[in-house]
């Protein structure tokens, strides 16, 4: 009797197992939601930017479309990644006198997908960036994120919308 019982767990041991493997066997599970639509490159198209630049004269108001605005978005939703890069250069109205300041994010991380309108980039330099989509269609998105940088006139702290279009 316990050989039966012993010869059964054993049984029933090996087809669990053979189950197991069989899923295992699948292959990878098909993307769904914001990770499906973000998988792929994107180019970037524009940046609009609203925020302020706060010196040791106060905070100056900072609202506009950014120029010469360029990069990319290369995510790997399988791998959880993104290579990234956007350049664009916003004005800033320092009393009368405008004055260029350079935009330049680039890097890559880890990405987790938060919900169908939110994705979070841990970049190793940067740290979290949180980005909200919006205004997503068949092939192209505005994702809202953060930016913060200290310059020599102050620290720059904006909104920055960046319009990607998927290659």
């Amino acid at each position: 009797m316990k050989k039966v019982a012993l010869l059964s767990l054993i049984s029933i041991g090996l087809i669990l197992s053979a189950c197991r493997r069989d899923d295992d066997d699948a292959g990878p599970k098909p993307l769904t939601g914001i990770a499906a639509f973000l998988n792929g490159e994107f180019e970037v198209t524009r940046a609009d930017y609203n925020g302020s630049l706060q010196t040791g004269l106060g905070n100056i108001p900072l609202a506009g479309t950014g120029t010469g605005t360029q990069g990319s978005y290369v995510f790997d939703a399988r791998a959880k990644t993104v290579d990234y890069s956007v350049e664009s250069n916003i004005t800033i109205d320092l009393f009368g006198q405008m004055i260029p300041v350079p935009i330049n994010v680039n890097g890559s991380g880890d990405v987790t997908y938060n919900s169908e309108t939110q994705f979070v980039i841990d970049d190793p330099r940067y740290g979290p960036m949180t980005y909200n989509i919006s205004s997503k269609t068949a092939t192209s998105c505005v994702a809202t994120t953060r930016y913060q940088n200290d310059t020599t006139i102050g620290t720059v702290d904006i909104l920055m919308d960046v319009y990607m279009e998927k290659k």
